[in-house]
């Protein structure tokens, strides 16, 4: 199975999780207006399509890599596992209790996903440095900084999104504080690059 490199593994995943959230603001909505039970259904599981491809990607990523990679992954994997059944556990008690109303439910379970690519790759970064494992060139793979901004422009996109078609101002204020938080990582994650290539030998 030919192995992706970085760049272009973090350039898929970029692109797919750009479809997922047009297709979530696009399509989704429509499921709650179907009248027939089968577009109601295709609807409501369209965005989950490009996640599985995600999925997909990364399952190709880590059977290409050798057992001391494959180590890493399976722990990131664990700690993403125990960091989603956490969240799952804290939101049912709330649900069931009454303190959460059905939609922030519904929301609460749509950010199982990304919180379980977050915990996974956190830890997979924490475990591939304790057993040595050399990261990728900064020139084979996507800068952080690039990264966060890109999900800073997610979160601003859905802001916007859902102050003009919705106008709730709580959901967006939401929105635009996580865009803001990533927006700032992205800064901090700039100048430390320059940072450190300033202080690389040019000899």
């Amino acid at each position: 199975m030919p192995r992706l490199s970085q760049r272009a593994y973090d350039r898929r995943v970029m692109i797919a999780m750009a479809v997922y959230v047009v297709v979530f603001l696009s399509v989704w909505p429509l499921a709650r207006g179907a009248g027939a039970p089968l577009v109601k259904i295709v609807c409501a599981l369209t965005p989950v399509l490009p996640l599985l491809y995600v999925i997909g990607l990364m399952a190709q990523r880590i059977l290409a890599s050798d057992e001391l990679e494959q180590r890493t992954h399976l722990i990131g994997l664990g700690v993403a596992a125990a960091v989603v059944s956490v969240f799952s556990i804290v939101v049912g008690f709330l649900a069931a209790a009454n303190l959460m109303t059905l939609d922030w439910t519904s929301i609460s379970l749509v950010w199982i996903y990304p919180i379980l690519m977050l915990s996974y790759a956190l830890a997979r970064r924490k475990a591939a440095r304790r057993y040595g494992v050399a990261e990728c060139d900064e020139d084979e793979s996507m800068p952080v900084y690039i990264r966060f901004l890109y999900a800073a422009a997610i979160f601003a996109f859905v802001a916007a999104f859902l102050y003009l078609r919705a106008g709730d101002v709580q959901a967006v204020g939401i929105m635009l504080g996580m865009a803001g938080a990533l927006a700032a990582g992205a800064a901090f994650f700039a100048v430390r690059r320059w940072l450190r290539r300033r202080r690389l030998p040019t000899g």
